[in-house]
């Protein structure tokens, strides 16, 4: 899935906007922005600009992450690119 979003949004960037750790946890709250320039999930290119949050949850264990999960707003995503 990750390929896809670098297909789609080559320009992509991430700006840590919040970090919180409590004992083997770390939840990261991220903007991701970038431009719609390749296809992404069968919708050809539009133009448009994305603005989107998205959150990283790690569990971290002796130093490396054993878990990782992720959630992103996908629905401001999809009416930012349907936006003309």
């Amino acid at each position: 899935m990750e390929l896809e979003y670098l297909e789609a949004f080559p320009d992509k960037r991430y700006t840590v906007e919040e970090m919180i750790a409590q004992g083997e946890k770390v939840l990261v709250r991220m903007t991701v922005k970038g431009t719609h320039t390749g296809t992404f999930f069968g919708t050809a290119p539009t133009g448009n600009s994305i603005d989107v949050t998205l959150y990283r949850q790690y569990r971290v264990v002796d130093g490396k992450i054993a878990e990782h999960r992720g959630w992103i707003d996908m629905v401001t995503m999809w009416r930012q690119l349907q936006a003309s």
